[in-house]
């Protein structure tokens, strides 16, 4: 059967029929061998027998009398038979009576001994037949008859199996033409189908068999298939997304025409290897490690990546797929779609750089509006380019009007490497210098080079280009306010064709302000030196600057006395000399060129020069040194004025210091945290090895500052600040970013990032226990505890921000937690806190336009009499409609919201029981108020009351306040003052939650509560919990003994009913009563008859 189950439909049908007719022929054969041996003796029998009959009658009287003649005439009877051999009569004592033999040459033979019967031989029968008197006959007969009837009966059998084997043919013919080779067809037609996935595939479908009905559902299949997968396919081009899948038990793999048109290929046989080939080299091992990691695992996976198509043009591509598992678990297919998402990569980046190029101009405004040096305010332009803007290289270079019109550097940041050694600058219209610098200095217009690589112009210095990573350039003139060009602004970027007009418009926005600033500089300072002249001139030695004047020779002619007393030598002593006298040795040889260079050209130079004193001092000094020309533009002196600036750059140190650390905590603070991030960003990429941040928010620190005061927060930080120091190594940065937030940044860490996470754990469970030891603090001991969110870094991946931020988020999930504990960084919690800060604006918006509104839920004496209400908070929204107090009170309780919208609610309700008190139906009903903890710990919370029941006229003796156990226990004593401040003011108390807190009798007996409200997790299981049904009791009995009321929340069933009445407890508040509604709705339940508001009917 095995062997069977390999065969196909065909073969099968052919074994059986030409099995059936060989077991046929077999049988029938055997049969006939069968049929032949046992009846031919009869047979034979049957033929000899009448004539031994014969022959025994008539020779009865010739054996009697011995009489040969009569008994040779009956004998020869015989010979009329040929199949009679012969025959022979013989007496008793073997003598021959009678013989003959069909051949005449045989002589009569002894007579044959034996029984008397019928022997068969191999060619002839032999009779034996006793006659009267002892005499015998023997008979012997040639079978060759009874053989030609055997033939004849072979010859008969095999013509009927001839039939039968031709009668098989036909059949084997009719069945393979009407059903084996349909549903040979068929089938090869479905496996064509899932092997190429083509549903063009048809079957011919002819007659209404079975397998012809079979055939056209097979084409009608197809055909729907078929018109859906051109749908499909369709919908794959307009949203460029192609499917794919793969068996991972039989290697096959399907990618759809779409994703062979995303890959710009035509359709061919899909291969993984071949598909991996076709990913960018970058991106291979990123893809490959996320399909290995998402392994027999459910789920959903994606990964974008880059695809290189075979014009070499790079597409971005979103990968999403998920892994079919068996029943084991094991995973046996993937399948998947492939989405082109090139134009939205395209978009976001070119967004990203308009952002960031934007910003870069808003920097560099800022700088233009505070620079007061000319080349501090290129270096700063520059930098941030290629800082905040993100570009390679930029360079400000000045154009000079000589005979070989130079182009002379002035200031450059970013990836420089070398590159300005290497050029010749020119802005002549040379073939070497025909750059895009040059171009933009002569032509006035912005030059542009999209790609190094294919720029014929920049073959000269491509290769120096392309070495330092530079694909593209732009230059951008700088003009004066007189259109003058002076200059040129050069950016090089790492990716080709990186200037689109977009960015050409942005860039030379901020070129033409870069150009307004250098030349409104230069003219400012054309006019300094112009007052200047005048105050020389005027007043020169009534200057509390020094003042030297010397001739051409750097002979000193005169001083001044502010000159001398800086100096330390005496007007003699330096009159005569030179300003070698008190040179300091700081300053090299290129530093004096420089300087005389520029006052030999401009007429001016100015700047911090180190002097020495006649006591060996060496000190700073402004120096500012004018050349005097006569009418004929002639040097003819040199004037210089010197300021002694120690003190100021003491102060600039010590400003510096207060610019980069924190006043109370002398930690480096966040300008200098993001400074030292940056290096150690750039260290990790350099070494590889990983680094961390650290994020530190002191748990509760709020309260201890407004319970004992700012002083004493302010001593827990510098405590905090040095157990921090002792917990980090040497290298660390411990930072204060401000409040009770702390920042450390450990650096050098493993290159293994589980051993880099280890170690950066074992600093911050060092740091957990250090902050965990109790403080003293204003004679007091002080337990506070940390929240630590940590994240690890690895060269450039994240930006500071980024790192920051993660490290914000840890934090937050440790705060989430519970407090007390390290968390690493998760990213789904940074999508939890983009909704939790949108729901803070959103929330913000709801206080200042009143979107909220009050629900009142009944409180029921007995079963019937409704006596108050619990005023519960609803917050309208304008788009999710109806939001839970559960949904935003925690947030508004973190962001200190909760104080207004605590306010609106107190005077909402009271408002509401002043208008219930003119009413005569309503004026006894009570409404309680639940306060939150920060409301209640304010300052003047019991002004605030009293404030409110004077405005709205509501009847104190009806307002009830809902504190939980917690709340008031946190300050015993100053909750107590509160508490009877309002009772003097008529204000009742409940007791909130009760049970599920503290719940200790020494603060009840000094509260004046008028009411334990029975928490429902209590009664949520009643009469079935024995645990909970004795703490009911308790509450109750505990109520009774005090001396006031108790009242039960969450009562949703009868039983729960009838057990608090029989156990004390008369007052419900639940849905077997009434769920929380508006006021309307409310009113209309108090308005009903008492009979009718029996909610237990």
């Amino acid at each position: 059967m095995l062997m069977l189950s390999h065969l196909n439909i065909e073969k099968r049908v052919a074994l059986v029929l030409w099995g059936s007719i060989l077991l046929a022929f077999t049988v029938a054969g055997i049969g006939l061998v069968i049929y032949d041996r046992l009846t031919l003796k009869a047979r034979a029998t049957e033929i000899m027998q009448p004539y031994a009959q014969m022959v025994s009658v008539g020779t009865d009287t010739a054996v009697s009398f011995q009489d040969p003649r009569r008994a040779q005439e009956i004998l020869d009877t015989l010979r009329s038979d040929p199949h009679i051999l012969e025959a022979g009569i013989y007496l008793e004592n073997g003598q021959v009576l009678a013989w003959f033999s069909q051949s005449t040459e045989k002589k009569p033979v002894a007579p044959v001994i034996g029984k008397e019967g019928v022997l068969i031989g191999f060619d002839r029968a032999e009779l034996l037949q006793d006659l009267h008197g002892g005499a015998r006959l023997h008979i012997s007969m040639d079978l060759a008859l009874l053989k030609k009837q055997t033939k004849q009966i072979i010859w008969i059998f095999i013509s009927g199996v001839l039939i039968l084997l031709a009668a098989t043919i036909g059949q084997l013919t009719v069945l393979r033409r009407m059903i084996v080779h349909p549903l040979a067809t068929l089938t090869r037609a479905v496996e064509h189908v899932r092997a190429s996935m083509d549903y063009k595939q048809r079957v011919p479908a002819r007659g209404e068999d079975e397998v012809a009905r079979l055939g056209r559902s097979f084409n009608a299949m197809m055909g729907a298939i078929e018109e859906k997968q051109e749908l499909l396919l369709e919908a794959q081009r307009i949203a460029h997304i192609g499917n794919w899948w793969h068996d991972l038990v039989t290697g096959e793999v399907y990618w759809s025409d779409e994703f062979f048109r995303i890959l710009g290929r035509e359709p061919q046989k899909p291969m993984l290897e071949r598909g991996f080939e076709w990913i960018h080299p970058e991106d291979q091992p990123r893809l490959r490690k996320a399909m290995e990691a998402s392994a027999s695992a459910m789920g959903e996976y994606q990964q974008e990546f880059r695809i290189v198509r075979p014009d070499g043009e790079v597409r971005w591509v979103h990968n999403r797929w998920v892994n079919v598992l068996d029943q084991h678990g094991n995973e046996i297919k993937r399948v998947g779609t492939h989405q082109d998402i090139t134009e939205r990569k395209l978009a976001e980046e070119a967004l990203r750089r308009l952002n960031r190029e934007l910003r870069a101009i808003s920097d560099c405004n800022q700088i233009l509006v505070r620079a007061e040096e000319e080349q501090t305010l290129v270096d700063s332009i520059c930098r941030i380019i290629c800082d905040e803007a993100g570009y390679r290289m930029a360079w400000v270079g000045y154009a000079e009007d000589d005979e070989t019109k130079t182009l002379y550097p002035v200031a450059w940041a970013g990836e420089e490497n070398g590159y300005m050694e290497t050029r010749q600058f020119t802005w002549a219209d040379t073939e070497y210098e025909r750059s895009s610098s040059g171009i933009a200095i002569r032509t006035g217009e912005i030059a542009c080079v999209d790609d190094f690589v294919s720029d014929t112009r920049v073959a000269a210095w491509r290769d120096a280009a392309l070495q330092r990573g530079y694909r593209s350039s732009i230059a951008l003139p700088l003009k004066d306010n007189n259109g003058h060009i002076f200059g040129v602004l050069s950016i090089y970027s790492s990716e080709a064709h990186a200037f689109p007009v977009e960015e050409q418009r942005l860039l030379e926005e901020l070129s033409s302000d870069l150009a307004f600033g250098i030349d409104t500089l230069r003219t400012r300072e054309e006019h300094y030196r112009a007052e200047e002249q005048i105050r020389i001139a005027a007043t020169a030695f009534e200057a509390q600057e020094g003042i030297v004047i010397t001739d051409v020779d750097e002979t000193i002619l005169r001083v001044n006395r502010a000159f001398v007393d800086i100096i330390g030598y005496t007007a003699e002593e330096v009159v005569g000399s030179t300003p070698r006298l008190y040179k300091s040795g700081v300053h090299d040889k290129g530093f004096f060129e420089t300087m005389w260079k520029a006052i030999l050209r401009d007429g001016a130079w100015w700047g911090e020069i180190w002097n020495r004193r006649k006591g060996g001092e060496v000190f700073p000094a402004w120096l500012n040194i004018t050349a005097v020309k006569n009418e004929q533009g002639k040097v003819t002196h040199f004037v210089g004025t010197m300021t002694d600036i120690t003190e100021r750059k003491e102060a600039e140190s010590k400003i510096e210091h207060l610019a980069f650390y924190d006043l109370l905590t002398d930690l480096p603070n966040r300008r200098l945290l993001m400074d030292r991030l940056h290096q150690a960003i750039m260290g990790s990429a350099r070494s590889r090895h990983m680094g961390a941040l650290l994020f530190i928010d002191l748990d509760n620190f709020k309260i201890l500052n407004d319970t004992y005061g700012h002083d004493t927060g302010d001593k827990l930080l510098i405590e905090v600040a040095h157990r921090l120091a002792t917990c980090t190594r040497e290298g660390d940065t411990i930072s204060r970013l401000g409040g009770d937030e702390f920042v450390v940044m450990l650096e050098g860490l493993s290159k293994d990032q589980s051993d880099a996470a280890a170690q950066a754990k074992g600093i911050g469970e060092k740091i957990l226990n250090e902050l965990n030891h109790p403080y003293n603090m204003a004679d007091r001991v002080h337990h506070s505890t940390p929240s630590i969110g940590a994240t690890l870094f690895l060269g450039s991946e994240k930006s500071v921000d980024e790192l920051l931020k993660q490290a914000d988020i840890a934090m937050y999930q440790a705060k989430t937690a519970g407090r007390n504990t390290l968390r690493f960084f998760d990213p789904d919690m940074q999508a939890s806190l983009a909704a939790r800060a949108d729901m803070e604006v959103d929330l913000r918006t709801a206080i200042h336009t009143r979107n909220f509104v009050l629900h009142f839920q009944a409180q029921v004496y007995s079963q019937d009499h409704i006596i108050g209400a619990e005023a519960l908070l609803r917050w309208q929204h304008p788009e999710r409609g109806l939001v839970m107090p559960a949904e935003f009170i925690p947030l508004a309780e973190d962001t200190g919201l909760i104080l207004p919208i605590g306010q609106w609610v107190l005077e909402t309700a009271c408002k509401q029981l002043a208008d219930w008190s003119r009413e005569t139906e309503k004026r006894e009903l009570n409404l309680a108020v639940n306060v939150s903890a920060l409301q209640f710990r304010q300052n003047d919370f019991v002004e605030r009351v009293g404030e409110v029941l004077a405005d709205t006229g509501a009847p104190p003796e009806r307002l009830k306040l809902e504190l939980t156990e917690s709340l008031v226990v946190d300050d015993f004593e100053g909750s107590i003052e509160k508490m009877l401040a309002l009772k003097a003011l008529g204000v009742g108390f409940s007791m909130d939650d009760f049970g599920t807190g503290y719940s200790s009798l020494a603060y009840l007996t000094r509260f004046p509560l008028d009411q334990l409200k029975i928490d429902r997790t209590f009664i949520r299981n009643l009469p079935d919990s024995l645990n909970d049904a004795v703490v009911v009791q308790t509450i109750i009995k505990l109520a009774e003994s005090l001396g006031i009321t108790a009242i039960a929340e969450g009562v949703e069933t009868e039983v729960q009913r009838e057990f608090l009445a029989q156990h004390g407890c008369p007052i419900y508040q639940g849905y077997l009563f009434s769920e929380p509604v508006d006021l309307t709705a409310f009113e209309i339940l108090i308005k009903k008859p008492a009979q009718e508001n029996n909610f237990l009917e």
